[in-house]
């Protein structure tokens, strides 16, 4: 077991210095480097004492090593099991080509790492077009950022937790400072991974969109959320038109016999690959609404932030500079994604936000701010948690969103046996917000998987106070 540990030690030091070269060799030595960890895994032959096959794997990355000849890296659908598709012993796991780690997986350093120079450095191996910024909304750094304050505290639980999991950065903001500020260190991924790195949002840009929409009702744009979607010649004909906003909002729109978190029900497209009107043009057409009753998806998310766009227009950019840079004051340029089948004049949006640790951080505050002020925006935002609903048994029970008992215009609400309130961002993979509104609180998480003990990083942070 000790020899075990020491060699995993001495490979671990071995690829850290190895990354201290220039970018341009950095890859070539990773894959050398992975192709002799890859072949040490598999030194003792396959179990029919034949010896295992090295291949290139799909992508060209890395070696795999594979008994009788066959090639355990061949793309699938996202519904792939966790546990095809290993590379070998202590090599690369793509999990059937998908584009995440899947969360019961057990992912090893070294497919942590890939996955996460996959979601910093190559997006183009997912999206076609990146990194074209006509497919994009951009939204400048702001003239002028928000400078943090700092009375900063050691926290044994979540530098150990940076080091020994998939974790990447935490941040906890109380009474206007920065108390506990970690982010993963060098020998782990931090030659990926720094102060300006922007990762995905994955879900917790739903919250996001949400925020829009209220600066979007301050603005004048929408009347409030019991707006109804009319006049909007997209959603015409589907069971989306003339539906208030807040139960678009919640997820509460009797759509589920259509629309599920895996994609449209009659084609099975993935409604994050293709434009909003699109799918609401043709799978959508001649829908009807059901009895409502809370279906969590991502196309509803879209559709919220399209409407925004038509409904705002050529304002929709000011407006976003208007959230980004004047509220929140964001130090970094962020932005949103198009579908990738997106074309450039298609008016669109898609909800996965990037931007760094910090400028989460800031758009955090911005809503904190909000809501202690009693803004425009801060009406918002307690109205929409005073109409959340009760969550699908699937969003409300097990995991960390177990910990939330309702739904609330986008965010998860109501905390199991903390009775003030407090809203949760929520993205796969573990990209967590958590605002707590009475106490001036927000817990900053960004990970790569979500490995971590969410009990110790945040409830216990919340309640044990």
């Amino acid at each position: 077991m000790k020899s075990q540990r020491l060699k995993q030690n001495w490979q671990r030091s071995l690829v850290s210095n190895l990354l201290k070269y220039n970018p341009n060799v950095k890859k070539l030595l990773l894959l050398l480097i992975l192709s002799l960890f890859s072949a040490q895994g598999l030194a003792a032959g396959c179990p029919d004492g034949s010896e295992p096959v090295k291949n290139v794997s799909a992508d060209g990355t890395y070696f795999v090593y594979n008994c009788g000849g066959g090639s355990n890296n061949t793309p699938s659908s996202n519904n792939s099991s966790s546990t095809a598709s290993t590379s070998s012993v202590t090599g690369i796991d793509r999990y059937g080509g998908r584009f995440e780690i899947p969360e019961d997986a057990k992912p090893n350093y070294q497919t942590l790492y890939y996955f996460l120079d996959g979601y910093l450095n190559q997006w183009d191996k997912f999206y076609k077009r990146w990194p074209n910024e006509e497919y994009r909304y951009n939204i400048e750094k702001s003239k002028t950022p928000y400078s943090f304050e700092f009375d900063l505290r050691d926290n044994k639980d979540v530098k150990n937790q940076i080091q020994n999991t998939a974790l990447l950065s935490y941040l906890l903001y109380e009474n206007g400072k920065i108390v506990v500020d970690e982010i993963t260190p060098k020998d782990r991924f931090g030659e990926l991974f720094n102060n300006q790195s922007k990762l995905h949002s994955q879900s917790a840009g739903k919250s996001i969109t949400s925020y829009i929409v209220g600066n979007a009702i301050c603005e004048g744009y929408i009347s409030g959320i019991d707006a109804k979607i009319d006049n909007w010649p997209a959603a015409k004909n589907t069971l989306y038109d003339n539906q208030k906003l807040i139960d678009l909002l919640n997820m509460n729109a009797g759509d589920h016999k259509y629309v599920t978190q895996n994609g449209i029900i009659n084609s099975n497209r993935w409604y994050n690959s293709y434009p909003v009107e699109d799918i609401l043009q043709n799978e959508l057409q001649g829908s009807k609404k059901s009895s409502p009753k809370h279906n969590y998806h991502g196309f509803l998310t879209n559709l919220i932030g399209t409407y925004v766009l038509h409904k705002s227009g050529d304002d929709f950019q000011k407006l976003l500079n208007k959230v980004f840079q004047e509220k929140a004051q964001i130090e970094d340029s962020v932005f949103f994604l198009k579908q990738e089948n997106a074309t450039v004049n298609d008016k669109t949006f898609w909800n996965q936000f990037y931007g760094n640790r910090y400028d989460y951080l800031r758009i955090a505050r911005a809503m904190l701010n909000d809501w202690q002020q009693d803004t425009c925006e801060g009406k918002y935002l307690k109205s929409v948690y005073d109409t959340a609903i009760l969550k699908n048994k699937r969003y409300s029970s097990g995991f960390r969103l177990g910990y939330t008992k309702k739904y609330a215009g986008q965010f998860h609400a109501h905390f199991q046996g903390i009775n003030r309130p407090i809203v949760m961002m929520d993205g796969f993979g573990g990209q967590i917000f958590v605002i707590d509104f009475e106490k001036g609180r927000i817990i900053a998480i960004q990970a790569i998987h979500d490995n971590f003990n969410f009990e110790t990083l945040v409830y216990d942070v919340l309640k044990n106070d």
